[in-house]
């Protein structure tokens, strides 16, 4: 009897699959939809609208009341922490400018994390659709905390913001957008 490729060496008579066929080569991507695009300007948008937002919030807060009182607190508290706070700032012009420096490098922070996450969507990384739907709830939040905040250069490009993060969302989610994400996936097959 001659065997045709290598050998079963289990005991037993030789499973008919073994050795398994190859895998399936993976579909090809097809070329970028136009939903990815579109979701790709407004998450653009939505980065540009939340950058002044965040910076007026940082600007409005810079001296008020409230900062004041928070140093005041910081001021009388008690502990390791409070000592520590009370010995690097001794003045309320040095806690008021680290906090709105600490302020403009998390938006700085953030914008770099946001654009890399659209530029891998823009890639066609289907994990990066789904991390930007995280974003988008936190951005879906500040635009409803900016919509009660009462300042308007706060308020503004924060509602919007919201508003364009939400036709992201449903650009990234179409069938075109998905079938992009996940080339040979269900989506595709339905039309």
């Amino acid at each position: 009897m001659q065997h045709q490729g290598p050998v079963w060496p289990g005991p037993g008579p030789q499973p008919p699959t073994w050795p398994a066929p190859p895998p399936a080569p993976k579909p090809a991507r097809g070329p970028r939809p136009d939903d990815v695009k579109l979701s790709v300007q407004l998450w653009i948008f939505v980065i540009l609208a939340s950058v002044v937002s965040s910076v007026a919030t940082a600007v409005a807060s810079r001296g008020s009341d409230a900062l004041r009182e928070e140093f005041a607190a910081m001021q009388r508290g008690e502990g390791t922490l409070a000592k520590i706070n009370r010995e690097q700032y001794k003045t309320f012009e040095q806690f008021d400018a680290s906090v709105f420096l600490f302020a403009l490098v998390a938006v700085a922070f953030g914008v770099i994390v946001v654009g890399l996450l659209v530029f891998f969507l823009w890639r066609g990384q289907g994990w990066s659709r789904v991390v930007l739907q995280f974003v988008a709830a936190f951005v879906l939040v500040q635009g409803v905390l900016g919509f009660f905040s009462g300042e308007g250069e706060i308020a503004v490009p924060a509602i919007l913001a919201a508003i364009a993060v939400v036709g992201a969302m449903i650009t990234a989610n179409s069938r075109d957008a998905l079938e992009y994400f996940n080339p040979g996936s269900i989506a595709g097959a339905r039309r």
